[in-house]
């Protein structure tokens, strides 16, 4: 394994167990993903995908950011689940978290912002304050165009485009990451003259991050997409001929004994707040993956040590429904590095504060030790949990952390035998969202929502 390891010292010993007599499952069900035999094969050009086209896609995109002729300090990206929420893990988890607003700090890297992933009316309002004070372009991402909540965004952020910059410069500001042959986004983008990228046709939203849907707008950021895409792939070589006991199968192997055994709810902790949104991709992606046909672990994330002030006496001594595994940085000052950046808690002369023990120590050692103390007490309590070591917070870790979670979830679905790479459920708000909105095709359905309101 590249850079990524797993601790499970803290899970005890029956689970340990039930977990080794699972590996050669786990095992067996990567071999059916990488040979393309697993149920929803057709889904899987995901795994291996840096070797396969990510390298060679990311020379293309730096070609069309290299063209642009243009002036960008704005980067829109417009989506919603997979087709924003990696691009978003990267952003957050590698920008400064004042950026915008200690410009000194973030050079000369165009601002990210994200829309069409809810539909709040402020919301979009505010985001058009945002855009008449910088020169954006933007970045659409939908298989067919139709979904409802990037469309409205789409929809409105065009018009406004069009309004500010004529139609002429609003096309050449637009970049559409869509279906390669059909839909809507498809159709519009060849007759509005729309550059463009494909989403594949074997790839899920969820497992999309290394494809055009992430790399696109995380190379118009300047972001280095190339050292994400090697992180991956250093994951994948691994998998190759990897051992029984390799990280991934571990992980896999780990939670479906957890789950055999009683747990219902998967919670990936964290202790930097810049990761929020890598455990938003995470939740996602195994929510979505393996929460069907009744099955499945729930999975959710907590902050700590924010959370331990709200939810951890529920950690502690709440219902033993819970398997927790949390997510280390082994160097969580990695991205800016240097030791002029490490901060110590200061000496002072007086203690009233009761902290001259913790006097000249760096914050970062502070934080891991809480983070240390509180895995020892909740598995004191009942709760298996395993560590995931990240050796920092780079593009390059990203890319192997995506690798993981996304070769694990699929193993863990052909374990929990079910498809991981389909998602029928979501479709059920949707029909119901066209009822009550009066689309075209769906006005019973409306009638009969109605009536039960």
């Amino acid at each position: 394994m590249s850079s990524i390891k797993l601790d499970i010292q803290m899970v005890d010993d029956e689970l340990k167990s039930a977990a080794r007599e699972i590996l050669p499952k786990a095992g067996a069900a990567l071999r059916d993903l990488q040979e393309k035999r697993c149920t929803g094969a057709e889904f899987t050009g995901w795994y291996d995908w840096p070797k396969i086209k990510g390298h060679a896609l990311a020379k293309d995109i730096r070609k069309l950011v290299g063209s642009l002729d243009v002036f960008y300090d704005q980067v829109v990206v417009i989506g919603i689940g997979g087709s924003y929420l990696g691009c978003r893990a990267v952003t957050d988890a590698l920008s400064h978290s004042y950026a915008g607003q200690v410009t000194a700090k973030q050079g000369r890297r165009p601002g990210l912002t994200f829309a069409g992933h809810h539909l709040s009316e402020s919301g979009l309002v505010e985001l058009l304050d945002l855009l008449e004070e910088k020169q954006p372009i933007i970045n659409v991402i939908s298989k067919s165009g139709t979904t409802t909540e990037p469309a409205v965004a789409f929809r409105v952020i065009r018009s406004y485009m069009e309004k500010r910059f004529g139609k002429e410069e609003a096309s050449k500001r637009i970049i559409a990451t869509t279906d390669s042959k059909s839909g809507a986004l498809r159709s519009l983008a060849k007759s509005e003259g729309f550059k463009s990228f494909d989403v594949p046709g074997d790839v899920g939203g969820r497992y999309s991050v290394l494809t055009a849907v992430g790399l696109v707008p995380l190379a118009l950021a300047g972001f280095n997409i190339e050292d994400l895409l090697q992180g991956a792939d250093d994951v994948f070589r691994s998998l190759e001929a990897p051992a029984a006991d390799h990280p991934v199968l571990q992980y896999a192997a780990v939670r479906s004994a957890a789950y055999q055994n009683g747990k219902t709810v998967d919670i990936l902790a964290y202790g930097e707040p810049r990761l929020f949104h890598t455990v938003e991709w995470w939740k996602q992606l195994f929510g979505e993956s393996e929460g069907k046909e009744g099955k499945g672990l729930f999975p959710a994330g907590v902050a700590y040590t924010t959370d331990l002030h709200s939810l951890g006496q529920y950690v502690q001594e709440g219902v033993r429904n819970l398997i927790e595994t949390f997510l280390m940085v082994d160097d969580p000052l990695g991205r800016t590095g240097g030791v002029e950046r490490r901060l110590r808690i200061p000496a002072m002369s007086e203690n009233a504060d009761e902290l001259r023990y913790l006097e000249n120590r760096f914050i970062s050692e502070i934080n891991d030790a809480a983070l240390v103390a509180t895995r020892i007490a909740h598995f004191d309590g009942g709760v298996p949990c395993m560590a995931l070591h990240l050796p920092r917070i780079d593009e390059k870790s990203l890319g192997a952390l995506f690798a993981f979670f996304e070769t694990a979830c699929a193993i863990g679905g052909a374990l929990l035998q079910v498809n991981p790479f389909d998602q029928p459920g979501v479709e059920a708000y949707k029909k119901n969202l066209f009822g009550l909105l009066g689309k075209p095709g769906f006005e019973n359905l409306g009638v009969e929502l109605r009536r039960r309101l």
